[in-house]
């Protein structure tokens, strides 16, 4: 099957998207590809990251760190023993 076929093909699959989300995450997807940036990771939430996104996250989570916001693991483990 040639491309263009392809792409015709695909095109009316894409029509009958009907979740908007969906259609969001093809859009996110493409501009990523489209302007050059590699998808490095994902998000839990299944989101795409380049190298930039992933280490300005890195970045902001290191940050959370050193202002003391985060969760030490003896009061991960106290939290746990009531769920």
């Amino acid at each position: 099957m040639d491309l263009t076929t392809r792409k015709n093909i695909f095109k009316e699959r894409f029509d009958q998207i009907k979740d908007k989300d969906l259609v969001e995450r093809f859009e996110k997807f493409l501009e990523i590809q489209l302007s050059g940036n590699k998808i490095v990771a994902y998000t839990i939430q299944g989101e795409p990251l380049t190298k930039g996104m992933y280490v300005e996250k890195a970045k902001n989570a290191l940050k959370s760190v050193n202002s003391g916001k985060f969760t030490s693991v003896a009061d991960l483990e106290k939290e746990s023993e009531n769920w």
